[in-house]
């Protein structure tokens, strides 16, 4: 019965941290947001199906030509399909794969771990602060951590069928290029490389199941890459041969401490240590105390199959990290998803084996005070991160980053126009107006009957989302690309997005 209830009690707090957005109808809806969104409006409006889905690092990533999979267009394409083509609907799928992975958690903790390690699994991914934003705002890496998690679970279990587990982790790892490319490439490799080197597989039939495995889960890569002359494939030997786009040795020591940067964060925010008035350094002190802790309960494992499991995410994170030192550029918290799961898990084996007690055993540990310490300090953390969410988060509205303060900026500009027909133009940082193009095509549309042209004739809107680092370029885009015509009148709105009606 207590275990039921803290299950009950951890599933409504995890709920409770991943629904403010949906609650509220107010979400971020920026650059990716609506160009996925209209990727889905050319699969279902203009029955535009295809074979890759974003370019990976959204075409800033130093590697030009190499797409993430389909899967995620699609996905959006059935929620605009559900939703008529509100976001709503994209931000409702995002809250729902959160639910799916707690439950996931859940069952997989209980299988590996036991009762009580379900709950120390269930009660890091409820309140690990990247984790939780996942299902708060639409973002196509978001939907992929329940599968990340399911193939580290057909990993655990090769060793009882590897004929079964191996060809599904396998594909279930490849399958996660559908969402991020830069998880399923290392997680895949991971897998592959455990097989002889851990798992000691001899058996030809498995490695032949896996190479299917792998030629189905990237099918869609593979005949878009088969029509397109192997163009990612090819992109991706010259980025590397050519030491990183001209970055020079993958051992610089800037590119060395910039990537250790990059995994200490991914480390150091897998855990939430969110406290107002304490520093956040002090949290950071407080996970490298524990780190040895860490490494005690993990040698008081004994069971074969999860040694092995522990060597393999031990492998896995290696793997990654040596793999993206080729990379010239970030290694962005999204590239690590299954990294962060490695060490919610190695956390979880450790805290469990000091919770198992032995026979004759009535004093807790050493080991097991320490975990309960910081198992509450991780609490705390979260009790905090639920009252901003609730007192901050959820009316944090009108600002035009979310989609309240978009449609307010269409809805002054339909009504300013009286029902006229109108141009419009806007700037955005990211240069490209993929958010304005959607909402215009579909809320727009929907709502006031007609969607604007983009000539400059007659009347127009310019619509200028300030740029703070580079105000110049804002001023370079009005000065070239809209010149011309009369301003009839300029506004500020909600929080210094410009809105200018011109006469052409």
């Amino acid at each position: 019965m207590k275990y039921i209830s803290f299950l009950i009690l951890l599933f409504v707090w995890g709920i409770s941290l991943r629904v403010p957005e949906l609650i509220s109808g107010n979400y971020l809806f920026g650059h990716d947001h609506g160009r996925d969104y209209l990727a889905a409006y050319d699969i279902v409006v203009n029955h535009k199906l295809t074979l890759i889905g974003a370019e990976a690092g959204s075409g800033v990533a130093g590697i030009n030509g190499i797409f993430h999979g389909p899967g995620y267009f699609y996905l959006m394409a059935l929620a605009y399909t559900l939703f008529q083509g509100n976001p709503i609907g994209g931000q409702l799928f995002m809250v729902l794969f959160g639910v799916l992975f707690l439950f996931l958690a859940c069952f997989i903790g209980y299988k590996i771990f036991g009762k009580a390690g379900s709950l120390v699994l269930l009660f890091f991914v409820a309140v690990s602060p990247l984790i939780v934003s996942q299902s708060r705002f639409i973002w196509s890496s978001h939907p992929i951590t329940p599968f990340v998690l399911l193939a580290l679970y057909f990993v655990y279990n090769i060793p009882q069928n590897p004929r079964i587990y191996a060809p599904l982790a396998v594909f279930i790892s490849g399958f996660t290029y559908n969402s991020q490319l830069g998880v399923a490439v290392p997680l895949t490799v991971s897998v592959l490389l455990s097989m002889p080197f851990i798992y000691k597989i001899r058996d030809a039939r498995v490695y032949m199941y896996c190479v299917g495995a792998l030629f189905f889960s990237f099918l869609p890569m593979v005949l878009f890459e088969a029509r397109h002359g192997f163009m990612a494939f090819r992109s991706a030997w010259e980025y590397t041969a050519r030491g990183a786009a001209g970055g020079g040795s993958i051992f610089e020591t800037k590119r060395l401490f910039s990537h250790g940067v990059d995994y200490w964060n991914n480390f150091a925010n897998t855990f939430t240590f969110e406290f107002g008035w304490i520093p956040n350094h002090v949290g950071k002190i407080v996970l490298i105390l524990f780190l040895p802790i860490v490494a005690v309960g993990l040698l008081k494992i004994r069971k074969s199959i999860d040694r092995k499991f522990i060597v393999f995410l031990i492998l896995m994170m290696l793997t990654t990290w040596a793999g993206y030192l080729v990379l010239n550029n970030v290694v962005w918290d999204y590239y690590l998803t299954h990294t962060r799961l490695g060490f919610i898990l190695l956390f979880t084996y450790a805290i469990t084996s000091f919770i198992q007690k032995k026979k004759n055993v009535h004093v807790p540990s050493l080991g097991l005070i320490l975990s309960a310490a910081f198992l509450s300090v991780l609490f705390v953390g979260s009790v905090f991160r639920m009252y901003i969410t609730y007192t901050s988060d959820l009316n944090d509205t009108g600002k035009f980053e979310k989609i309240q303060g978009k449609r307010f900026v269409l809805d002054t500009i339909y009504k300013d126009a009286s029902g006229q027909p109108f141009s419009v133009f806007a700037f955005i940082p990211s240069v490209y107006t993929w958010p304005y193009d959607y909402l215009f095509k579909t809320y727009g549309k929907q709502t006031y009957g007609y969607e604007p042209s983009h000539e400059k004739k007659g009347l127009a809107y310019l619509i200028i989302e300030p740029d703070n680092d580079k105000p110049w370029r804002q001023k370079g885009w009005l000065e070239t690309v809209v010149q011309g015509g009369e301003t009839v009148w300029v506004k500020t709105l909600l929080n210094g997005l410009i809105l200018e009606r011109r006469q052409y």
